[in-house]
């Protein structure tokens, strides 16, 4: 079974440029560790988004993942590159990863026949 999220944290206009950054850092340079660390938690697709309205921006993060858990895995994952990870997303996102997302209520999931 496949399990699908979509969350999102804000993000202040002044740290877009860092996030967007940390992103590239993430998906190149970074991108093998990032891939050792979905493989532990249970994450098999994630993909981010920049939303931004007026002045206020939104990152919105989809999820699939094999394991239900996978946000208490993240949290219970102590690599170095999860600490990292967790380190920048707490400096860029002012957001504490390690107390866990509460992920929406889905409402719809629709797909074709």
């Amino acid at each position: 079974m496949i399990f699908k999220y979509v969350y999102g944290f804000p993000l202040e206009k002044e740290n877009v440029q860092k996030w967007l950054k940390f992103a590239e850092e993430v998906n190149t340079t970074r991108n093998k560790e990032f891939t050792k660390m979905h493989a532990r938690i249970g994450v098999t697709k994630e993909s981010w988004y920049l939303k931004q309205h007026n002045d206020d921006f939104e990152v919105l993060v989809y999820t699939e993942a094999s394991d239900d858990n996978f946000s208490e895995n993240f949290q219970n994952d102590k690599s170095d590159f999860s600490d990292w990870f967790k380190r920048e997303v707490g400096r860029i996102q002012n957001y504490n990863l390690n107390e866990g997302i509460k992920m929406p209520k889905l409402v719809l999931d629709w797909i074709e026949p």
